[in-house]
């Protein structure tokens, strides 16, 4: 009785065990899934942050070096839009001497998945010329569209909030 007892304990605690090991298996993959999660959105929202500001941001002094770094961080639609719309109003930045200087005001990840995401950016703005020295200050929003391509996000729709 003895020896069948001590073996059913053993069972016991062979099955008690392998529920925790299963348990902490478990466990393990969904922390990994939410650190993964976590990683991906984090980054996106570093990205969006960054490219939205280089969208707002330019000097007519370095104009063509400012729309060559949009122009880096963009693909499909926003990149079609923004070279046609950075083309039609670039004379006028130079002639304006318009300096436009941009921060991030706030951010946040609507969603986000390994390989794209949807951010909005609020965004606040001074802008200067020859015409206003002291600026004129505007604060806008944009969502933001990204796309993972090649390990960068890459701003594929950008649209006004």
């Amino acid at each position: 009785m003895n020896r069948a007892r001590a073996a059913a304990v053993a069972a016991g605690a062979l099955v008690v065990a392998l529920a925790a090991s299963a348990l902490a298996a478990v466990q393990t993959t969904r922390l990994s899934h939410e650190q993964a999660s976590a990683e991906v959105r984090e980054s996106a929202l570093a990205a969006a942050r960054q490219i939205a500001v280089d969208i707002a941001d330019y000097n007519y002094q370095t104009i063509d070096r400012d729309f060559t770094r949009v122009t880096q961080e963009a693909t499909g639609k926003f990149l079609s839009d923004f070279s046609t719309q950075s083309a039609g109003v670039r004379d006028a930045i130079v002639a304006a001497k318009a300096v436009s200087q941009a921060t991030v005001a706030a951010a946040g990840v609507v969603n986000a998945s390994a390989n794209s995401a949807q951010i909005d950016v609020a965004l606040n703005r001074t802008v200067t010329n020859a015409s206003s020295p002291k600026g004129t200050q505007a604060a806008f929003g944009l969502q933001m569209l990204l796309v993972k391509r090649g390990g960068r996000w890459l701003a594929s729709e950008v649209n006004p909030l």
